[in-house]
């Protein structure tokens, strides 16, 4: 039994973590560089309701945007390819993690886990 049949096992990978470092050595880029972007530009968004002016706020608004936009048009990775072809997700990308920087799976190793529908099919072979 290989470990395609893990519950860890992702595409070759591995995706069980360790450490808290494992897990941060293995996050993808392109999400937390998203990430820190969009709460940049809530945080930008929630300062303009200071603004007494709601024709100020409004111009201030748009501008906000066009720049998250630009902001987020900038970022890249150099791992990145576009999940079914098109759009924002990466067919690396598992959860928040990048499958190419989790270890490769070798073979039932000591953390194999059986998934679950796996497990019940060999109950239900017995």
């Amino acid at each position: 039994m290989g470990g395609q049949r893990c519950t860890y096992y992702q595409s070759g990978r591995c995706t069980r973590t360790i450490s808290p470092e494992q897990s941060e050595a293995t996050r993808c880029c392109l999400l937390e560089a998203r990430r820190k972007v969009g709460a940049a530009t809530l945080d930008r968004l929630d300062r303009l309701k200071k603004l007494a002016d709601p024709g100020d706020r409004e111009v201030a608004r748009r501008h906000v945007i066009q720049k998250n936009l630009d902001q987020i048009t900038r970022l890249n990775c150099p791992r990145y390819v576009p999940k079914g072809g098109r759009g924002p997700m990466c067919q690396h990308q598992h959860l928040i993690s990048c499958l190419l920087l989790l270890p490769e799976c070798v073979e039932r190793c000591d953390h194999f886990m059986p998934r679950r529908e796996h497990h019940l099919e060999e109950e239900g072979a017995s």
